[in-house]
């Protein structure tokens, strides 16, 4: 709303939202921290390492513990 008073636009144009969101709004992380998961509280909840879990964010971690860790959040009802 700020960038579309500040450029005068009235109503908000869709390219004015477009042009503020993050285009990684619907990854992972910004998805669990907007649920209120944070990377040391998911690294306590599932008994994995804080580097682990930001692996996992990236895309990195090993195939078999992203899968170990990906069905541990799905069956205690995380958004993933």
């Amino acid at each position: 709303m700020e960038a579309a008073y500040q450029a005068g636009e009235k109503p908000v144009t869709g390219a004015i939202v477009e042009s503020v969101l993050s285009k990684q709004m619907d990854e992972l992380e910004p998805k669990l921290t907007r649920h209120g998961y944070d990377l040391r509280g998911l690294a306590d909840q599932f008994h994995a390492k804080p580097a682990e879990i930001k692996l996992l964010f990236r895309g990195q971690l090993d195939p078999a513990r992203t899968k170990e860790l990906t069905d541990q959040m799905l069956m205690a009802g995380l958004p993933i």
